[in-house]
């Protein structure tokens, strides 16, 4: 089956540099860490606690942190895109990535279930879909309504699945959203104890992708949004393939022969119409653990040669490969303004 391109239409972000995509471009031309230091977030949280938490905007009643971010930034990429000559088709899909969702929300719901006001409104607000349905009330989207969650690759398999539901026409646009905000101490603790994730320590020392002495990662918290369209018109980027497999390795380590990265690599640029020759950029997963290090590095070995190596900064108007390990996510994008 080939793969309708799609054009990447409006963007909108929420980090830890901000509320805003504003707040990110100057968080990244600032060249400081989205990260901070944190006191006294409560229950078993490591006090102190380095990460990067989406600051505090206005208390809303019925939306917490995630929900408030995830609507955030869902209208920016939507009004975004309508700036930019977007009209939404018939069946407009929305198609949430996220790894756990509200844990925030649910450690709060369980806290204060026996309060009749909180337990009679619990199971709509846990439910995952929730978010993406208030997106579509209010803008008449009729297309369908899911959520992938597919650890790091979340966010790489919901552009894929966009890009099939158009192609198949069950969507005639999508909107992606990207969110993980509001995580409990618990995972945190875990992940920590688990080796690649680290709490105690400032990223710029633990965190230093594909050099010695690299060993993880600080979480962040953010939420994304893309207005995906087969509308190519005044695009950021064009979706061009995708493809998604799996390593049936391990629930969290890669499998050291990379088979099926290099693999379904090798099948979205096929999907792209392209040669390895062609990719000019290759946007590492770079999470500074040694594992994910020599996957970015299979895969730029398997590349070939080419002006590209896991470091280079994206060229606007070059062939691009993403890759997420350890489900195996990658697509190609093709650049279309000189903005991005």
């Amino acid at each position: 089956m080939r793969l309708n391109r799609i054009g990447i239409r409006g963007i909108g972000a929420v980090s830890g540099y901000g509320w805003g995509v504003d707040a990110l471009w100057k968080g990244f031309v600032s060249e400081e860490v989205a990260a901070a230091v944190h006191a006294e977030l409560g229950g078993r949280f490591p006090d102190p606690c380095w990460m990067a938490r989406i600051p505090d905007s206005e208390p809303d009643n019925y939306m917490g942190r995630y929900t408030r971010a995830y609507a955030s930034a869902t209208e920016q990429a939507i009004r975004d895109a309508t700036e930019r000559g977007w009209r939404p088709g018939e069946r407009v899909a929305v198609v949430t990535a996220t790894t756990q969702a509200d844990q925030e929300l649910l450690g709060y719901l369980i806290a204060e279930f026996d309060r009749v006001e909180i337990h009679k409104k619990a199971y709509v607000q846990m439910t995952w879909t929730t978010p993406a349905y208030e997106v579509m009330n209010r803008h008449g989207y009729h297309g369908p309504a899911l959520v992938v969650s597919a650890a790091c690759t979340s966010g790489i398999h919901a552009i894929a699945t966009a890009q099939r539901l158009i192609t198949l026409g069950d969507a005639t646009d999508a909107i992606v959203i990207g969110v993980d905000c509001g995580y409990n101490a618990e995972p945190l603790i875990s992940f920590h104890e688990l080796g690649p994730l680290r709490y105690d320590t400032h990223p710029r020392e633990i965190c230093r992708p594909l050099q010695e002495g690299s060993r993880g990662f600080v979480i962040g918290e953010a939420a994304a949004a893309l207005v995906l369209s087969p509308s190519l018109d005044n695009s950021y980027l064009t979706v061009a393939g995708t493809t998604m497999t799996s390593e049936a390795y391990h629930a969290l380590s890669i499998d050291p022969t990379h088979r099926m990265i290099t693999s379904s690599v090798d099948q979205a640029l096929a999907h792209a119409d392209l040669t390895a020759a062609e990719v000019a950029t290759y946007i590492a997963h770079a999470t500074g653990t040694p594992e994910c290090n020599r996957a970015d590095e299979a895969v730029v070995a398997h590349l070939g040669p080419g002006p590209r190596s896991p470091r280079s900064a994206p060229n606007p108007c070059s062939d691009t490969v993403w890759v997420r390990p350890t489900c195996s996510t990658q697509y190609c994008c093709r650049a279309g303004t000189k903005k991005v």
